[in-house]
């Protein structure tokens, strides 16, 4: 089941026995487990009725589980990143033989925070059972109307474009945006609504809008701004081949654009087919006619041959990224 199938289940009362949490987004599954945690145990009794294990032995398990709940209904076991779901171990026999009997008075739930391997025999068993809950990363309107909720709740009003802006700026992670969220707000003062410049001001870029920018400059003959984003993203700490197939990607989503666009397809067609968020799709097209065909494509290959060469050994890490860089811009000069 997703976040929603779960949030329904929560609401009627109708919590399975046995659950695993797993998924990218970290900050949805741990808003799922607080929600949990509050319809379930009684305010004030909560430490009384709730055990957290890490690592263990089967016999703790269902000892935990066992227990009957102080002045509740049910008590929580919470199981962090069981070796059996994330690691080489797999679940004895008992532990999968227990999990079906688990009594209703007890919520047995493996939280993996790490990614389970879905091979795994317990993660089967809890399959069988109907209690796996997948948080996937929020995407297109829901992820806007997370952003817009986000700023309603500090007080602030924030439009679709503004919020798919944010999105575009620092990237699609609920607990990253949330912060960006506060501090966007807490900048913009008296001001009752949110305004994109408040964002540009504050908000801090992701890699792939960092690469967005530097492209941008590239575009327009900045070299000193291209370098200066190159610099900034790798003195905070951003590994140099990452970065790399980042531009790689760029240039090949570029590519795909001027495809698209000859073959006259919507901007709704080429959201689809990319996987672009619907804010960002103006943006890809606007750079896209920055660049002819053929610079596109040299530029695609100067990312692929410094990419290889490096991965292959041929060519060093340090200064790759600047050689790439210039390359690029003398690429712009030349057309």
């Amino acid at each position: 089941m997703d976040r929603k199938d779960f949030d329904r289940l929560l609401s009627r009362g109708e919590i399975p026995s046995v659950l695993l949490f797993e998924g990218e987004e970290e900050h949805l599954k741990q808003d799922a487990l607080n929600a949990l945690c509050k319809k379930i145990l009684p305010e004030g009794l909560e430490d009384l009725n709730r055990t957290l294990l890490e690592a263990p032995e089967t016999d703790q398990i269902i000892s935990a589980a066992e227990t009957m709940p102080f002045m509740a209904d049910r008590r929580l076991i919470i199981v962090r990143d069981h070796p059996a779901l994330t690691g080489r171990a797999e679940a004895d026999e008992r532990l999968m033989e227990y999990l079906p009997s688990v009594p209703a008075s007890s919520v047995l739930l493996f939280f993996c925070a790490l990614k389970p391997d879905g091979r795994k025999k317990l993660y089967g068993a809890v399959k069988k059972l109907g209690g796996v809950v997948v948080f996937s990363p929020l995407r297109d309107r829901e992820l806007t109307a997370f952003i817009t909720d986000a700023f309603r709740s500090l007080g602030k009003e924030c439009d679709d474009r503004t919020a798919d802006f944010l999105v575009f700026t620092c990237g699609s992670d609920a607990g990253l945006l949330l912060t960006e969220v506060e501090k966007v707000a807490t900048y913009s003062g008296d001001a009752s609504a949110i305004h994109p410049d408040f964002i540009r001001a504050v908000a801090t870029p992701s890699t792939e809008c960092t690469v967005f920018q530097m492209v941008d400059a590239v575009v327009a003959g900045q070299s000193s701004r291209a370098f200066q984003l190159l610099r900034n993203q790798l003195l905070a700490g951003t590994d140099r081949v990452y970065m790399l197939s980042m531009l790689l990607r760029q240039f090949r989503l570029l590519q795909h654009i001027k495809i698209m666009q000859y073959e006259k397809r919507s901007q709704a067609q080429m959201r689809a087919d990319l996987g672009i968020p619907p804010f960002a799709v103006d943006q890809y097209v606007r750079q896209a006619s920055g660049w002819s065909n053929g610079q596109v494509k040299n530029a695609v290959n100067i990312c692929f041959d410094a990419e290889y060469a490096i991965k292959s050994g041929r060519l060093g890490q340090e200064g790759a990224l600047e050689a790439v860089m210039l390359k690029l811009l003398n690429l712009r000069v030349k057309n």
